[in-house]
């Protein structure tokens, strides 16, 4: 038998707040697939202008594990998310970089949590949840 909770591993971004609103206010993802790219480019150590957000594979442009988590801490780090929320989004944007490699898949979650550039996405302790 199987119950309704969120897997331990995935943090309940569909959940909503006591007062029926979404935790986060959704992000701008085009935005953050911007972020997700310049950060790719570094990382990957490639023209950040030959990433496209939807259809270059992290892996195939040879990138791997070690890469990813570091591609990972540098986005929560641009976006200031806090210490304890950073390991619930390690996890999810872990799991769907190995699920789609994609720039934009890695941006939409970040959207979903609230962010988009970083000036206006930047999470404080003020605004976690």
């Amino acid at each position: 038998m199987t119950d309704n909770l969120t897997s331990p591993t995935k943090p309940d971004v569909s959940a909503t707040a006591a007062d029926g609103q979404l935790p986060h206010e959704p992000g701008d993802a085009q935005a953050a697939a911007e972020v997700v790219r310049r950060i790719w480019a570094q990382v990957l150590e490639v023209d950040a202008e030959s990433i496209d957000v939807h259809r270059s594979d992290f892996f195939e442009m040879g990138g791997y594990s070690l890469l990813a988590l570091q591609a990972i801490g540098r986005i929560l780090t641009e976006y200031g998310v806090d210490e304890v929320e950073a390991v619930e989004w390690e996890g999810e944007l872990l799991n769907r970089l190995f699920d789609n490699a994609t720039p934009m898949v890695q941006a939409e979650f970040l959207a979903e949590m609230g962010c988009g550039t970083p000036s206006t996405g930047t999470r404080s302790a003020e605004t976690s949840r």
